[in-house]
């Protein structure tokens, strides 16, 4: 694929998921909360440390009432595949609590294990994979609650897990759970046997005898859809509630819930401690390579060791990428924990340019095209993007001392590599002056990359270094105005201004509404129903930088009801006459994304309308705003285009007399789209809105498919990996179905919203987003998106281009 037009489809549409607050904020690309907070500290729980925290409290709390929160950052998957968040009980077949990975996959379990056999177990189909991020868990035992699947509860990242593989719950007031009973509690590992978690653990909760829901420990972030901490208030910790902090080194196990129920640590050393939090997303290591050779990977994947066999390599690059050429520039520390040679091979510390595409598979020299650095002999080592490898010998101080550990650093500035060994920079370079720092751009070109760890295995060895990204103090100073590698300091993509938002009421029975910028603040349009355009002040009250302005109004911005609001970016809010068609039209364009919103007024004559793109358009939407008449759709999918017509607004098949009665029988061109005479779309005196679009490589695209009515559905190639994708069955009556990657932020995508209804958004098992494209998973048992012998119609907008938005690479899936 050609590079891309749009290297980063956010910056011209964006869905945004926002916690409505009945008053008015603003959503979109910055915080609109002020009531949110920070988590300092977390520990690393190291699993082949046994690290743990333990307590056995001296008299039972409620353990039918309570609620367990924390933020966990994934690790290594253990030996046995079994990760244990907190457990209580005694050993043999009296125990309880949750894990991740009993199932041998990475699913969550929620349980409580009595007399041999399970008394209530919870299984989620979800898998948590991803050691990149933080997420929020959140556990609740509720047994006095009448609705049975009330009694326990999982919540991931602030919304309630449905979906499970295991489902049987708590009897009405059952009170054998062994959580907040008079039995060894322990955070971390298993009550009675090595199921160790491995990762990161930070602002840990436990609230004994009553039920705390998400929203008191998160919120939603509106600018990238995360959830985020809030600042703890106004919880009832109860009598053996406890948090943790993880502020003391020296005590982890420190309660500052003021009830004083102190845990003890065992094996967590001071060490552990860390600043990487759900608040500072630091940095860690991937321990991959190649298909043959690997790293093991743990201190919360900081420490990698090369162990795919005497003579081979392995490589650990970081979870998170950055720019060469930062102004500022990054820095980073490595720490000898084990000397490796093999042959004329030997450690290395560098960076790695970011496209994994360009590996070359040689396991003799470690020969990975697109790399930088700085071994153990004192070489400076490259491999261009061919493939081609250089080697300057000499250059520097040989280093790998394990007794006292050499700890290399590494500061990559204006496409500049510097190292520097225990302090003392290389090859006399001095990085604040700018000066003998080596190229960048010259061997592997203007790319994003990542710091990198490459390993050497020998008979006993295999090169063992830990990483320091910035969530520790660093050992030696760094170069002046330095950046830390975290999720803080990466540089945002701009978005535009909004110039079209569709919002939808996640939670409630309520239209959908449409705003532009064309026809201004509260002018409001609802594309399920033929109502004409009403004022509504509450409504949108401006179009900002990557995001709008929401007033009080129900349908966009309800008190604790969740929303999404699709945004896509047309000219600033400035129009253009113009006169391309026999009608003078109104265009706000924006020609790089392929999309435009045209106004005109309708004359009752056959007729055609500029709209201001530089290709015909393939999906139109035009809506008389002054009269209750039908959205009229014109979409390059259907059976003609100069023929056909299909509405936006009810579930009804394409119609054959569209070309008669809307387009007079004519496919728009590059200047103009068509009208016959029929008032929805030409009514004599009457104004119209049309929202245009065309696809543009790697950024949008729409066409149609066909139905095969089995759940392993048909694949749509896009170019891209989609944000957002609508979908619609023509020639049978169907709904107009709405996935995007905010609701659904890894597959399969179950929650949908339907633009002709104003139903509020429902679950189904439906489709896979993809690098390359979408994958269909329904049989069309419940939704019609896979109906037999179906045509089906779609509109899509990118996350990322197939070659990926010079940022990260697209992901499979």
């Amino acid at each position: 694929m050609a590079t891309p037009t749009i290297p980063n489809g956010e910056e011209y549409f964006f869905p945004i998921i926002y916690e409505g607050n009945g008053a008015g904020q603003r959503v979109g690309k910055f915080v609109p909360f002020t009531d949110n907070g920070t988590i300092a500290n977390s520990v690393i729980f190291n699993s082949p440390d046994d690290p743990k925290l333990g307590k056995t409290f001296s008299g039972a709390g409620t353990n039918t009432t309570w609620t367990f929160s924390c933020w966990i950052k994934l690790g290594i998957k253990t030996s046995n595949g079994r990760r244990m968040i907190f457990s209580a009980g005694s050993a043999g077949s009296n125990y309880g609590g949750a894990e991740i990975g009993s199932t041998g996959d990475d699913s969550i379990e929620f349980y409580n294990y009595y007399g041999g056999s399970y008394d209530w177990r919870l299984v989620t189909n979800r898998q948590l994979e991803d050691t990149s991020k933080w997420y929020h868990l959140l556990f609740v035992s509720d047994t006095t609650n009448s609705t049975e699947s009330d009694r326990a509860r999982i919540y991931i990242d602030g919304e309630r897990v449905t979906s499970f593989s295991t489902a049987s719950y708590p009897s009405l007031n059952y009170a054998n759970n062994f959580w907040m009973g008079t039995t060894e509690h322990e955070i971390g590992t298993s009550i009675f046997t090595t199921q160790n978690f491995d990762g990161y653990m930070a602002e840990v909760n436990n609230v004994d005898g009553s039920v705390v829901l998400p929203s008191t420990f998160g919120l939603t972030d509106t600018s990238t859809g995360r959830w985020i901490p809030k600042t703890l208030s106004g919880i009832t910790y109860g009598t053996n509630g406890f948090r943790f902090t993880f502020a003391d080194s020296s005590a982890f196990g420190d309660d500052t819930s003021g009830n004083t129920n102190d845990f003890t640590a065992t094996n967590l050393a001071t060490t552990d401690q860390t600043t990487d939090s759900p608040t500072q997303n630091f940095a860690t290591g991937l321990g991959a390579f190649q298909t043959s050779y690997a790293m093991t990977m743990s201190e919360g994947n900081l420490k990698s060791r090369a162990t795919g066999g005497s003579g081979q390599h392995g490589k650990s690059s970081t979870t998170l990428t950055f720019d060469a050429n930062d102004s500022n520039g990054y820095y980073a520390e490595y720490t000898v924990n084990e000397t490796s040679s093999v042959g004329s091979n030997f450690n290395a510390v560098g960076i790695t340019v970011d496209r994994e595409a360009y590996a070359v598979p040689n396991a003799s020299n470690g020969k990975v095209s697109g790399q930088i650095r700085y071994m153990e002999d004192g070489r400076f080592r490259t491999t261009n993007l061919a493939g081609t490898l250089t080697d300057v010998s000499s250059w520097g101080s040989t280093w790998g001392n394990v007794s006292t550990p050499d700890i290399i650093g590494i500061f990559v500035k204006n496409n500049k590599i510097y190292f520097s060994k225990n302090g003392t920079w290389q090859n006399s370079a001095d990085p604040d002056n700018e000066t003998g720092g080596m190229d960048v751009e010259g061997t592997i070109g203007s790319n994003r990359v990542r710091f990198s760890h490459i390993g050497y295995q020998s008979a006993s060895t295999g090169g063992a270094m830990t990483a320091n990204f910035g969530q520790k103090s660093f050992t030696y100073t760094p170069p002046t105005g330095y950046k830390t590698l975290n999720q803080d300091n990466l540089p945002t993509t701009d978005r535009g201004i909004t110039g079209m938002v569709w919002i939808k009421n996640r939670d409630e029975t309520r239209s959908h509404v449409i705003y532009d910028s064309s026809r201004g603040p509260g002018q409001k349009l609802q594309p399920d129903k033929t109502n004409a355009d009403t004022l509504n002040v509450d409504g949108v009250t401006k179009f900002l930088k990557g995001g709008v302005v929401v007033g009080s109004q129900n349908q966009s911005n309800d008190a604790g009801d969740g929303n999404v609001a699709w945004n896509w970016v047309a000219n600033g809010g400035t129009t253009a006459t113009n006169e391309d068609g026999s009608i003078s039209s109104t265009v706000q364009a924006n020609t790089t994304a392929g999309f435009s919103i045209v106004q005109y007024t309708g004359t009752g004559s056959n007729a055609t309308v500029g709209h201001g793109l530089s290709s015909a358009p393939e999906w139109i939407l035009i809506k008389d705003t002054g009269n209750a008449e039908s959205w009229i759709v014109s979409h390059k999918g259907l059976t003609s285009q100069a023929t056909y017509s299909i509405t936006l607004n009810n579930s009804n098949a394409e119609s054959s007399s569209g070309g008669t009665v809307y387009w007079n029988s004519t496919a728009p061109t590059s200047s103009v789209f068509s009208l016959a005479t029929d008032t929805g779309v030409n009514g004599s005196s009457r104004n119209y809105v049309a929202y245009c679009w065309h696809g543009v490589d790697g950024f949008s695209k729409f066409g149609y498919y066909s139905a095969n009515a089995n759940a392993d559905g048909p694949f749509i190639y896009t170019g891209f990996k989609p944000s957002w994708v609508m979908i619609k069955r023509t020639d049978y009556d169907a709904q107009w179905f709405m996935f995007d990657n905010k609701r659904n932020p890894f597959n399969p995508l179950d929650k949908n919203l339907r633009a002709n209804q104003n139903n509020a958004e429902s679950t189904t098992t439906a489709l896979d987003f993809v690098s390359n494209g979408f994958k269909i998973r329904h049989n069309a048992s419940v939704i019609s998106i896979n109906d037999s012998g179906g045509r089906l119609i779609y509109m899509a907008f990118a996350e990322h281009p197939f070659v990926g938005n010079g940022t990260s690479p697209v992901t499979a899936g």
